[in-house]
């Protein structure tokens, strides 16, 4: 069984769109934990609005390849493209931030509120490596 922490995030129908994205990995995956919801200030002059963030937690007998590839069709289903990219638009954005405690983004490290929220559900000392 392997266990990720997840960084969800949109900037279009920010609380709506998360839980949206919270029942589509809850077709694939279960989720164990959840952080609070949290809205910050985009990062990048791409993006004019807001983003709702939230870190969870799941467990898979996937792998970390199939994982991330479920996330993106996810991305995809909830409207996500290239076309609203360059406009700044994210309805759904999943990323993979821990793997069996193994950091795959620097997001962790690099963004504050990703700290925040993947602290929120997971002890530190289990993935930092």
């Amino acid at each position: 069984m392997n266990t990720a922490v997840v960084m969800l995030g949109a900037n279009l129908n920010g609380e709506e769109n998360i839980r949206k994205i919270r029942e589509k990995l809850s077709d694939y995956f279960e989720i164990i934990d959840e952080s609070s919801i949290l809205t910050t200030k985009p990062v990048g002059k791409k993006y004019k609005t807001d983003f709702t963030n939230q870190a969870i937690k799941i467990i898979t007998d996937e792998s970390a390849k199939s994982v991330v590839k479920t996330f993106k069709t996810i991305e995809n289903q909830m409207g996500r493209s290239a076309f609203t990219n360059l406009r700044g638009e994210v309805p759904a954005d999943i990323d993979l931030v821990f793997w069996n405690g193994e950091k795959k983004r620097n997001d962790y490290d690099k963004y504050w509120f990703v700290r925040q929220l993947c602290d929120e559900i997971k002890d530190r000392s289990e993935f930092i490596n």
